[in-house]
């Protein structure tokens, strides 16, 4: 089934405060999931044809109250069966938020809407966009993905869903890179924060990938495509942890050293 588009938010008539005004409103839905909903349920196709309503409902409320609605009828447990169709709804959600932070740029304009191999074009080129954590087979690479970005995409490629899913159109793919605690890069996906630094990042200076890769014709396709690394950014308390544990233990004073006034303000090092 090919992923709908909302033609409200991708038209050129959508003026940027109403785009920022949309992102935000996504962003406080998503943090509602991220708060609640555990992750970890293997998609399988037949809790996904009892959820087709994710990509109508706006809210997570909305959301939930369909699924325990369907659930009980269906057969299934309506607490896995919620967590299973949030989880869904957070993904395809938070990919209409990446592509209305790319639709920020006067450079990228939304692509045709029914049209499900392009999401937007950067410079009158067409791209699909595709967010993902990152593949175990890729953990090493990615901690330079810039270097190694045609061998990461080309491996994204030949691994992504096969039959109608599969195809070679171009593509730039977001990866959701947490180092140290890999099971929660999912949440990256309704950071606003991280995506934004990430994209803006990327097109104030854009660095694409051409590749030429066989497809299921036995022809070998030539394709423009790039890496965007998505990372948590450090939070002031994180930055001032980090320097705390950096930083040597304080030497003690000699005895007959002058006493310094509590009051004395304290000078940024």
């Amino acid at each position: 089934m090919a992923r709908p588009r909302l033609v409200d938010l991708s038209t050129k008539r959508t003026t940027a405060a109403e785009r920022e005004t949309e992102i935000e409103r996504i962003a406080r839905q998503l943090a509602r999931v991220e708060e609640t909903v555990t992750w970890g349920r293997v998609q399988n196709d037949a809790w996904d044809r009892l959820c087709h309503f994710i990509f109508r409902v706006r809210t997570a409320d909305g959301v939930a109250e369909r699924a325990r609605g369907i659930a009980l009828p269906a057969g299934v447990d309506p607490k896995e069966f919620a967590d299973y169709v949030l989880r869904r709804w957070y993904c395809f959600w938070g990919a209409r938020l990446a592509e209305l932070l790319f639709l920020t740029h006067p450079n990228v304009l939304a692509g045709p809407p029914k049209d499900r191999l392009v999401d937007f074009t950067i410079d009158g080129v067409p791209f699909d966009l595709k967010t993902s954590e990152v593949p175990i087979a890729l953990a090493g690479l990615l901690a330079d993905p810039g270097a190694n970005a045609s061998t990461v995409a080309a491996w994204l490629y030949r691994h992504q869903s096969r039959e109608r899913r599969f195809h070679l159109a171009n593509r730039i793919y977001l990866v959701l890179h947490q180092p140290n605690a890999p099971e929660e890069a999912w949440r990256l996906r309704g950071d606003v924060t991280a995506l934004r630094a990430s994209i803006d990042g990327f097109l104030a200076q854009p660095h694409f990938v051409n590749l030429s890769l066989p497809g299921p014709d036995g022809n070998r396709h030539p394709i423009v495509t790039a890496i965007i690394a998505v990372t948590a950014p450090i939070s002031t308390r994180q930055l001032g942890l980090a320097l705390e544990i950096d930083r040597p233990p304080p030497s003690r004073p000699p005895a007959d050293a002058p006493v310094v006034s509590d009051l004395q303000m304290n000078l940024p090092i």
